[in-house]
């Protein structure tokens, strides 16, 4: 069932390979994107800008090793990605029934498990093949809308130079203390976090979370084992 997950992942690759791997940050960016508004330098849509930024650097470094650019994408995603609140929400009703010790025990494990899928999709692809990604698409920041003062919804397309029409990426924002992070972002509509939720949930109704622990432990060794080679 998790697999069904996995697939999708890889059926976004390559065409859509730079906004399936946004959850690590790694997204096209063009010199001339720009927000509306993006009037303060703390805000979502600022927040947003500097994960670009910051991933950006990281595939245009040609000197540092494969698992030096690891460690950075993992550093920026754990820095700007709400991975606390995805995890909850990836889990959905079922995280009141769970004990504080098992809530305490997927939120790591669920963190690295996204890390891995995405950093094993970025691995089948050169650094060149990324900056090429990168120079060739131009994203848009279109809106920014705020639900409260501590959640938020950044909207944005993407064109990519291999599809017709822009594709519609927004990030749903939670603020974390003075910064804004990212809690799951949408891609055509389409949510990341409700993909795993609804696969989720599957294994928690007929396996319970000893049987979902168990599947993200195993993906999780197949992808390290992966990323190792």
């Amino acid at each position: 069932m998790i697999c069904s997950v996995l697939s999708s992942c890889r059926a976004l690759a390559p065409t859509l390979f730079a906004i399936a791997a946004l959850i690590l940050g790694v997204a096209a960016f063009s010199a001339s994107a720009h927000a509306q508004p993006a009037d303060s330098a703390t805000g979502p849509t600022a927040s947003v800008k500097t994960i670009i930024d910051q991933t950006t650097l990281v595939f245009k470094d040609r000197d540092i090793s494969q698992v030096a650019r690891e460690q950075k994408l993992r550093s920026i995603a754990e820095s700007h990605f709400d991975f606390a609140e995805m995890s909850r929400s990836a889990i959905g009703y079922h995280w009141r029934d769970l004990t504080p010790e098992q809530q305490a025990e997927f939120v790591p494990l669920f963190t690295n498990f996204i890390e891995d899928i995405y950093l094993s999709r970025i691995e089948k692809y050169s650094v060149e093949k990324i900056d090429q990604t990168i120079r060739s698409a131009a994203i848009q920041f279109t809106n920014e809308k705020t639900d409260g003062p501590d959640y938020a919804e950044v909207f944005s397309t993407v064109a990519l130079q291999d599809r017709k029409d822009p594709l519609e990426v927004n990030y749903l924002m939670r603020r974390d203390g003075s910064q804004w992070k990212i809690y799951d972002l949408t891609i055509q509509a389409i949510s990341v976090i409700a993909n795993y939720r609804n696969q989720f949930n599957r294994v928690l109704n007929n396996g319970g979370y000893d049987k979902l622990i168990g599947i993200l432990r195993q993906k999780q060794q197949a992808l390290g084992a992966s990323l190792a080679q």
